[in-house]
């Protein structure tokens, strides 16, 4: 367990240069660390103890390695209907064949989620090939308090000239906003495979849990009971089938951590929307990019701020506030009237 937490200590801890949003960071950091989470979880038998127990007297550990492997299922002719919403397996989020309910998804959880923090962190991985470690040479040693050595006449030069004459800049400020459209398309790709995967019971599971008596509501969709059947040949070489009674114990688990990513789900699609609106409207809207450089430049006239909102292009705009973020605000704001003389 220790070696693993040390091999994800990159990802967690804090970046020195921030090359992206907040929103960027609740993608492939937070949401990224809580599928590994919930997979070492589920896979840490010394916690949760073995995922399956069949209730047989004889041959216990090869029933319940055959039953693990194959799935569990439900007859439904033999039980009433009654009984049958009692026991929370009605159907929703196994598959179905005419009296027989298998359950085939417990088995790959833990593997879909890593499955799921590979994808979530796809875009960022695009941006971080795309960007090449551009801001963190710019502002390496400019963003402390004490204004570096490094800040000398010859790299303001050549900084300022690099900002004002680069073609690429707008060609860089898309391919973010692109990874940033690529989250919500991830999102939403994510939300169907998961949907698809509990049989289409995952899209309303969180407000069913909300508004539903909680055992029925978790049962239903992660039932803890199922049976088995396992087959073999007896001494005279006669076929004996053993049926037994399985406990699911990790569908406890699988309940809430399907819950906490319904959730997780929602809110970023809520928040990962409002930052695209917000994209699209540093891309279109020439004042509302006055506004955010007036936001972050202090002590700069007001009518300094309109000039160069006025005359740098979206891209060199996008260079420019991220570099903002990263450097000391004297040096910063020594910058921006460096860019201002040159416009």
């Amino acid at each position: 367990m220790y070696q693993l937490i040390k091999d994800f200590q990159e990802l967690v801890n804090c970046e020195e240069v921030h090359i992206n949003n907040n929103v960027f960071k609740l993608h492939y950091k937070c949401t990224v660390i809580l599928f590994i989470v919930f997979s070492i979880l589920l896979s840490s038998k010394q916690y949760f103890g073995d995922p399956i127990h069949c209730d047989v007297t004889s041959q216990k550990e090869v029933v319940d390695a055959f039953c693990w492997a194959t799935g569990t299922f439900i007859v439904m002719d033999n039980v009433n209907e009654k009984y049958y919403r009692t026991m929370g397996v009605e159907g929703l989020g196994i598959e179905e064949h005419k009296e027989i309910y298998t359950l085939l998804y417990y088995q790959w959880i833990s593997l879909l989620f890593c499955f799921q923090a590979l994808l979530f962190y796809v875009p960022r991985y695009l941006w971080k090939t795309w960007e090449g470690d551009r801001f963190s040479q710019m502002v390496k040693d400019l963003g402390g308090p004490i204004v570096s050595d490094k800040w000398s006449s010859t790299y303001k030069e050549k900084l300022t000239r690099f900002i004002i004459t680069n073609e690429n800049h707008d060609l860089f400020a898309f391919r973010f906003a692109f990874c940033e459209f690529l989250n919500l398309c991830n999102l939403i790709i994510q939300c169907l495979l998961m949907d698809w995967y509990l049989n289409g019971k995952f899209s309303l599971y969180g407000y069913e849990v909300a508004t539903k008596p909680w055992p029925q509501a978790y049962n239903r969709v992660f039932p803890k009971k199922a049976k088995c059947t396992y087959t073999k040949f007896g001494h005279s070489g006669s076929i004996i089938d053993i049926d037994a009674l399985c406990i699911l114990p990790l569908n406890i688990l699988n309940e809430k951590f399907f819950l906490i990513i319904w959730y997780l789900m929602v809110v970023l699609f809520i928040i990962t929307f409002g930052a695209l609106i917000y994209r699209l409207l540093v891309l279109t809207w020439r004042e509302f990019r006055i506004y955010l450089l007036m936001a972050q430049v202090r002590n700069v006239s007001r009518e300094k701020c309109q000039q160069l909102g006025k005359n740098l292009t979206h891209g060199q705009f996008f260079f420019i506030y991220n570099i903002g973020k990263n450097m000391n605000p004297i040096i910063y704001k020594e910058l921006i009237l460096l860019i201002y003389e040159q416009l």
